[in-house]
């Protein structure tokens, strides 16, 4: 329930910022946040099993009715820190480069992680896998996995600030599904893959170990994107 008040809250203060600024970023940006809740269930329906899935429970997990209250829950987590970003890189108070962007994306991490502790959001999907090899915990790879979707939003969102409404809309409103599938998806594919091979401690090690990679390449990708953007500035 606090969740959903804080989204309503946020809405407010979004709304009053596209009238302040003549800038709808913010209100988007929410929008996009219930919109990622969209794919929720198939890659839940991914990271809960360890046999290859159905056709049927695919096609199941695919055409889940939209939850409107989840997607409430849903509309900050990802986006609000990304949000931040931006209004301290309007003010001038952060400025986008290698050492602060990999600063960000640490301070990212530990946001997701408070979250998740206090129940403010549902788990992101790959907190349902359990233990994992080297001693890391589904939660913190879960923090990862949403960090690194947080961290692509901020370069997104930086980037479009200053479009038209119109093309703003349709770069933002879907890059929280994208993002999503480029992590939960690609990075985690290794992973996920690794789930479904015969029982074994060294498939499960591999198939995280190049899921941290990949995420750690993603990284680098974003960070190198809000680096460029320091030197045209």
């Amino acid at each position: 329930m606090l969740a959903v008040v804080i989204t309503f809250l946020l809405y407010g203060a979004a709304f009053w910022l596209w009238w302040q600024q003549r800038n709808p970023l913010y209100v988007f940006a929410l929008v996009a946040g219930q919109l990622s809740t969209l794919l929720d269930p198939f890659w839940r329906l991914l990271y809960s099993i360890q046999t290859v899935p159905s056709l049927t429970s695919l096609v199941a997990a695919l055409t889940t009715p939209f939850n409107v209250t989840a997607s409430f829950r849903a509309a900050w987590p990802d986006t609000l820190p990304a949000m931040i970003i931006v209004a301290l890189y309007l003010y001038r108070w952060w400025n986008p480069g290698l050492l602060t962007g990999l600063f960000t994306y640490v301070i990212f991490i530990s946001l997701q992680l408070l979250v998740s502790l206090l129940g403010l959001r549902e788990p992101a999907p790959p907190a349902l896998l359990g233990a994992l090899s080297f001693g890391m915990s589904a939660e913190l790879l879960a923090a990862l996995m949403s960090a690194t979707i947080t961290y692509g939003l901020c370069y997104v969102f930086i980037t479009v600030q200053n479009y038209s409404w119109p093309s703003m809309a349709a770069a933002i409103l879907p890059m929280p599904l994208i993002f999503g599938g480029l992590v939960y998806g690609v990075a985690g594919a290794p992973l996920l893959i690794s789930r479904l091979l015969p029982d074994g401690e060294w498939p499960a090690r591999v198939g995280l170990g190049l899921t941290l990679l990949l995420l750690g390449w993603c990284v680098a990708i974003i960070t190198s994107g809000l680096n460029r953007l320091n030197r045209v500035a």
